[in-house]
């Protein structure tokens, strides 16, 4: 007898109806329950809206619904196997005690084929909750097992911690239950025992009842389970067969007891998820980011603040709009002093409101931290990859449902990055990729849930930090969903991404500038581009250091590949920007200024023979227009603070020589799949530190600059090339790779900046910054 040991009811002679019960199967068969009927149930949303409620998480937003107090999933198409729903407040401890879960289930589609059931025990024990919500469709390492039940009417276990289903069956006739047969649109009882056996180990018992009358139908059980087996998530599962469309089902009057299971209301979520906020001065902005509930329910919201006595006091109401965000503004504000706000839905009690603070801007003149972030995926690799294999012969064996592969919800780059507890955050685009978790939905009626669904993942990482300090978010490219942009002002020239222009539909991508951006400080001038499409370039003080930010993808042209790259003209700013910031550049003066954009303007990176790469996405291009830039930051004498190229850099990007430029910091990529190398074949001049990967420089454009500090990725760039067999530079073990996060401190009273460069996982009170920083500039 295998250690897995498995009993299943069933009216099929073929499945193992020669294989003998074990003693264990029998003795687990007539047990009594170990813990009483559970009554403590689980809220589901009564709206029909997408947002399942408080206790659940989606995966995929568009694939389940709430309806009537049930959840439905409403995904069976060919390829979505596995469909889940995490229960947020629930979870398998490793206390050797009993548990039970309890819900009722039915086909939404009778006579079409499926199965539907719990899935235990995902992430082992080793994942943050928010990590093992994610799991779905294929098995692997942390996975867990389900407890299923299928059209057939036939009930089991699957394992879903490995590659292969290999499992093997027992058979067994319990006294009075009968063979449900084929379920057709009948309700049915799913009620799962857990119960503690010797050495530690654990015996699983699925029965099925009838809803109406509660009679047993149906009976399955394994026995001898490990205990690592039975840690971590429990979800609903919903699946098609494998490879074929199929049908989905529905889930209601879901509950739980017993010790080993943690109930936690705390990790409820909803209606709001998190918040973003800017002080400018007197004027105040804030967006509140809503799950998909019923705006026809709630069509609003409140912004109340807590008075000097206590009392929560509506400053204002907004619409909650599409992209189910809520903006707020006040043209009055107060920013001598910290104020304290929630969120509410006016007349909706049972919803816990959102708090957070609004912090005091004392415009120090002592230091101005600012953190900055970009480019952030929340796993190495998809879940809807079937198959994992490394792209290197030196990454490791990163596993499915383990740290190594999800990232999410980004814990230690977080933890490590409050530590400094920045007085200003500023994440400067990428803050998901179109692939990652899942595949990409963006040419599918379903697509705001699908981008909602990758920017939910992103806000829910980072609003513990973006709830009490103000942040500045730029749109990058695959924020709108593209690998690439050439924004051309929204003129789209064919269907290419080189062809410029924005591919998606437009609606979708003004959704994400209303979710990403709209509490931004107000735009210089926001008349719209082509296609409607919303433009935020602006900039605000704050901190005593006068900030602009500028979108260098928009207006970007498309790239021309006929003529030398050296001699090709176009735009990267625009003009609009370039008047903004020939303005800019002139206000208050003696306050020191910073630039906030997306990619550094220049490209210096080199391949894998140590010679300038050719990178038409990097903003060394069009030379032109990049030289009208740098011209207009020197103007302002502003250093530039961005990221996008997952490459951590600081060089000063230059003009006519190489001591005629402006300071650039490009911050590391949070997690990245992509990767860039700045390794010179030769020796560069004027070198800093006697580092061979600092020194002049002239890319691929022409353009001349000095680099004073690199973050290269931990494999050279020749061997990295030696062993891929990829078509792109894709790491996936982050252990290879040099990721984290930078910090800029400003003192204003001093005329000076640092810049640090963190790895995210290092803890800034004992450990190292990459090899570089700190670095420290002198305004004046």
């Amino acid at each position: 007898m295998q250690r897995r040991q498995f009993i299943k009811l069933t009216a099929s002679a073929g499945l193992g109806a020669s294989i003998a019960p074990s003693l264990a199967a029998l003795a687990a068969a007539e047990r009594s329950p170990a813990v009483a009927m559970p009554t403590d149930f689980l809220t589901i949303e009564n709206n029909h809206q997408t947002w399942l409620g408080r206790d659940f998480w989606a995966n995929r937003l568009q694939d389940w619904q709430a309806n009537s107090g049930r959840i439905e999933c409403v995904q069976s198409d060919e390829s979505y196997e596995v469909r889940t729903v995490s229960l947020l407040t629930r979870e398998l401890t490793e206390a050797h005690k009993p548990a039970r879960i309890r819900l009722t289930v039915g086909a939404l589609q009778p006579g079409k084929a499926g199965f539907c059931g719990l899935l235990l025990g995902v992430g082992a024990g080793q994942l943050d909750y928010r990590a093992s919500a994610l799991a779905q469709r294929f098995s692997g390492a942390g996975g867990g097992f389900m407890a299923t039940l299928n059209s057939q009417g036939e009930l089991g276990f699957q394992d879903f911690s490995e590659a292969k289903n290999t499992l093997a069956f027992e058979s067994l006739t319990r006294t009075g239950a009968s063979p449900i047969g084929e379920l057709g649109d009948r309700a049915v009882l799913l009620d799962c025992h857990i119960d503690p056996v010797a050495d530690g180990r654990f015996d699983v018992r699925l029965m099925a009842l009838d809803a109406k009358t509660e009679r047993e139908i149906g009976f399955a059980v394994r026995t001898d389970v490990a205990p690592e087996e039975l840690m971590g998530g429990v979800m609903l599962v919903s699946s098609t067969p494998v490879k074929q469309p199929g049908m989905g089902w529905w889930f209601k009057d879901i509950a739980t007891a017993g010790d080993k299971i943690l109930a936690e209301p705390s990790r409820a979520e909803g209606p709001v998820l998190g918040c973003l906020y800017s002080l400018n001065q007197r004027v105040m902005k804030l967006t509140a980011q809503f799950f998909p509930l019923n705006t026809d329910a709630h069509p609003n919201a409140q912004l109340q603040l807590k008075s000097a006595s206590g009392e929560w006091q509506t400053r204002a109401i907004a619409a909650i709009e599409d992209g189910f965000v809520a903006r707020f503004r006040a043209d009055d504000w107060d920013a001598s002093q910290a104020v304290d706000y929630r969120i509410v839905i006016p007349d909706a009690a049972q919803y816990p409101a959102f708090t957070g603070q609004f912090r005091q801007d004392s415009a120090s003149p002592d230091e101005l931290k600012v953190g900055l972030y970009s480019c952030i995926i929340p796993t190495a690799k998809s879940l809807d990859e079937g198959h994992y294999n490394k792209l290197i012969p030196e990454e490791r064996e990163l596993g499915r449902y383990t740290p190594d592969n999800i990232f999410f919800p980004h814990n230690e780059l977080v933890s490590n990055s409050a530590t400094h507890d920045p007085d200003l955050c500023l994440f400067v685009g990428d803050q998901y990729y179109e692939t990652y978790p899942t595949r990409y939905g963006r040419d599918t009626p379903q697509a705001k849930l699908d981008t909602l669904y990758r920017w939910y993942l992103w806000l829910w990482a980072f609003r513990d930090m973006t709830r009490n300090r103000p942040s500045i978010v730029l749109v990058d490219d695959h924020d709108v969903l593209q690998g690439n942009l050439w924004g051309q002002a929204g003129v789209s020239g064919g269907p290419k991404e080189e062809d410029g222009g924005f591919k998606w539909d437009l609606d979708l991508v003004r959704m994400v500038y209303r979710v990403q951006c709209s509490h931004n400080p107000d735009a210089y001038d926001p008349t719209p581009i082509n296609g409607c499409i919303p433009v935020y370039y602006g900039s605000f003080v704050y901190g005593g250091v006068n900030f602009a930010f500028v979108e260098d993808r928009k207006f970007k042209t498309a790239p021309d590949y006929e003529p030398d790259p050296q001699t090709t003209s176009g735009v990267l700013l625009g003009t609009r920007q370039e008047q903004f910031l020939e303005n800019w550049a002139n206000s208050r003066p003696g306050m020191p200024k910073a630039i906030i954009t997306a990619s550094m303007w220049g490209s210096p990176q080199t391949d894998e023979k140590g010679e300038p790469l050719l990178d038409y996405d990097a903003n060394g291009y069009p030379p032109d227009g990049r030289r009208r830039a740098i011209a207009l930051a020197k103007k302002a004498q502003a250093v530039v603070l961005s990221g996008d190229q997952h490459l951590g850099m600081l060089a000063e990007q230059c003009l006519d020589s190489f001591d005629d430029g402006v300071l650039f910091f490009s911050g590391p990529a949070s997690a990245a799949f992509w990767q860039r190398w700045f390794e010179p074949a030769k020796a560069l001049d004027n070198q800093r530190n006697d580092d061979p990967n600092t020194g002049n420089f002239v890319d691929t454009f022409g353009n001349k600059m000095r680099v004073l500090a690199v973050a290269n990725p931990k494999i050279s760039h020749a061997d990295f090339q030696d062993d891929n067999t990829t078509w792109g530079k894709f790491l996936a073990d982050r252990h290879l790779k040099s990721e984290g996060y930078g910090l800029v401190r400003f003192k204003p009273a001093k005329g000076e900046v640092a810049f640090e460069c963190w790895p995210w996982g290092a803890n800034p009170s004992r450990d190292s910054q990459f090899s570089g920083w700190p670095y420290r500039y002198k305004y004046f």
